[in-house]
C-alpha cells in the first residue's frame, strides 16, 4: 500500500499549497491504485520480474521456474491463464492488474519502464495497452496471422460473447499485454469470463489469438 501512502502524502501537501482540492482529489485518485503483476509463463526466463517492486502473480505452465507460482495445464496459451486468474479472484481483484507474457519484451520493448511508471503514477484511463504495434480490425476480419486458414475466428468469438449484431471496428494491441483496472473488469460479470474460458476447454490454441484481438474490447475500449 506505499504507493496509497505516497499518494496521500501528495495531495496532503498540494492542499497545502492551495491548489484546488478537486484536482488534488483527481490526483489521489490517479495514483492510489495498488497493482498487481500477473505473468503467463511457459518457460521463459522470468528473471526480469525481480526490477520491479509490486505485488506478482505467476501461473506455470512449462518447467520449474525456481519460484513460487500456480500450476497450470498447457492449454489456451496466455488468455486461459488471464481468465483464470479473473475467475478464480473476480471477487477480490488488485485494484489494477498487468497482465504478461513470461517474455514481454518482443512485444513491449521498454516493459520494464512502462510497468514502473504505472507502479508509481497509477493509470491514466481504465485499460491501457503496453505492447509496441497497435494494429486496427475492420468489420471483425482480420488480416493477421492466423487468419489465412481460420477467416472466422474473430467474428466467432466476438459474436459468442457480444452478440450476433456485433461488428463495429475495432483494434488490439500485439503480444497481449495490458493494463486494466478492476472497474474495467466489473463492465462484465464473472458468467462472462467464465463463457469466453469455455473457448480453451476444446484445447485448441487457436481461440487464444481471437482474444488477444479482442481484450481491449472486453474491457470497454
Amino acid at each position: 500500500m506505499k504507493n496509497k501512502s505516497r499518494a496521500n502524502n501528495l495531495v496532503a501537501a498540494l492542499k497545502q499549497r492551495g491548489i484546488d482540492v478537486s484536482i488534488a482529489d483527481f490526483l489521489l485518485q490517479k495514483q492510489a491504485f495498488d497493482p498487481e503483476l500477473v505473468i503467463a509463463r511457459y518457460n521463459e526466463d522470468i528473471s526480469w520480474i525481480d526490477r520491479l517492486s509490486c505485488k506478482r502473480t505467476i501461473y506455470n505452465k512449462g518447467a520449474s521456474c525456481g519460484r513460487k507460482c500456480h500450476i497450470l495445464p498447457n492449454i489456451g496459451r496466455e488468455s486461459h491463464t488471464y481468465f483464470h486468474h479473473i475467475i478464480n479472484n473476480y471477487d477480490n481483484l488488485s485494484d489494477l492488474t498487468i497482465f504478461t507474457q513470461g517474455d514481454p519484451f518482443p512485444h513491449c520493448r521498454d516493459f520494464i519502464s512502462k510497468v514502473q511508471l504505472i507502479i508509481e503514477g497509477g493509470l491514466d484511463k481504465p485499460f491501457r495497452t503496453l505492447c509496441d504495434w497497435v494494429l486496427p480490425i475492420q468489420e471483425l476480419k482480420c488480416e493477421y496471422w492466423p487468419y489465412d486458414c481460420w477467416p472466422n475466428l474473430v467474428p466467432e468469438v466476438a459474436h459468442s460473447l457480444f452478440g450476433e449484431e456485433f461488428n463495429r471496428p475495432i483494434w488490439f494491441g500485439a503480444g497481449a499485454i495490458f493494463a486494466v483496472t478492476k472497474e474495467a473488469v466489473y463492465q462484465h460479470d464473472l458468467e462472462f469470463y467464465q463463457k469466453a474460458q469455455e473457448f480453451h476447454d476444446t484445447n485448441n490454441d487457436g481461440y487464444a489469438h481471437a482474444f488477444e484481438r479482442l481484450w481491449p474490447t472486453i474491457f470497454g475500449e
